[in-house]
């Protein structure tokens, strides 16, 4: 079996790396329709469904069908895992960076199943649901590199030593490069206090956080403004430089996201948080975190091309953290 899987990066590698990543914001986005349609508890017990049933029932209605489904995706994410896995081990030798972001994937995936049960144990504890969304974030941002990462490779069709910052980079832009992934963060973790303290809780006997919702919306803000300043600064600064086309699209791609985000989260606070518009703003965190991961590496990672061929360079030329 060993034998028969691939030894080239190829356009089904990039395809299952694209499958990691948009599966892994999927599943975020069906996680917020369980929470914004009260089915947090649709399935009271884990891993089964109830203390009897391992699926949903029709006596449990639309609320256990919306969490056992968001369970079975689950499944899903974790079949793309196995065949991203399958499709780069045999280049440990040569990718192991590759490799080893499949193994953080494909092990962080069961174990958001193990908080998922977290969860319902603590009857939807805003602090356990927190958890659960910081997890899925953190999944996504290493979904982002180990895409960009197979994008390059194939972008130099199997020439070795090309680097993932291909365009001119000066301390000021690194370093803000470094602060705004940072300022992504906090802003999403705090952004889960806000969701633990506001109206959608999952369940109606599910409970708070006690802050005060106004201070807390107020403290997410601030990350979000670092943030902001950032990319507008690298971007002005990329004027000065001999920018690349990835790092001047990185760069595009991460302020019209802040926008987007931005804008939703406004209109929400001041329409009373609609369900349509948090959903879409849990889309909006998770692309943040995708954009700001991509200017990061666009302007700090170490990660250079090995070649599309297992066989392209020796093992002493891969490194695990680039």
């Amino acid at each position: 079996m060993l034998s028969r899987l691939p030894t080239r990066i190829t356009r089904t590698t990039l395809a299952l790396a694209w499958a990691t990543l948009l599966s892994n914001i999927a599943i975020i986005l069906t996680g917020g329709a369980v929470r914004l349609t009260d089915s947090g508890l649709g399935c009271p017990e884990w891993p089964r469904c109830t203390a009897e049933s391992w699926v949903s029932t029709p006596e449990m209605g639309i609320h256990g069908a919306i969490e056992f489904g968001n369970r079975l995706l689950t499944y899903v994410l974790i079949a793309i895992s196995v065949a991203m896995f399958l499709a780069v081990v045999r280049l440990w030798e040569t990718h192991r960076a590759l490799v080893v972001r499949t193994l953080i994937i494909g092990f962080g995936i069961p174990m958001q199943g193990v908080i998922g049960g977290f969860t319902v144990w603590t009857d939807l504890n805003p602090w356990v649901v927190a958890l659960h969304f910081i997890v899925s974030s953190g999944l996504v941002m290493v979904a982002t590199q180990l895409l960009g990462r197979i994008r390059l490779e194939l972008h130099h069709q199997g020439r070795v030593g090309q680097p993932l910052v291909d365009g001119q980079r000066d301390g000021l832009t690194a370093g803000l490069a470094a602060i705004q992934l940072a300022a992504a963060w906090a802003a999403v973790v705090i952004g889960t206090k806000v969701t633990g303290t506001g109206p959608h809780a999952g369940d109606p006997g599910a409970p708070r956080h006690a802050f005060d919702p106004e201070l807390v919306t107020r403290l997410h803000v601030v990350p979000v403004y670092i943030l902001c300043a950032a990319a507008v600064v690298i971007l002005l600064r990329q004027r000065r430089l001999s920018a690349s086309p990835g790092q001047r699209r990185a760069a595009w791609f991460l302020l019209g996201v802040i926008l987007f985000q931005g804008l939703i989260g406004y209109w929400q606070h001041l329409t009373g948080l609609p369900i349509a518009l948090v959903w879409l703003h849990m889309l909006g965190s998770a692309a943040v975190i995708a954009a700001a991961t991509a200017v990061f590496d666009r302007y700090r990672a170490a990660y250079r091309t090995r070649g599309t061929d297992a066989q392209a360079v020796p093992a002493q030329r891969s490194t695990v953290s680039s």
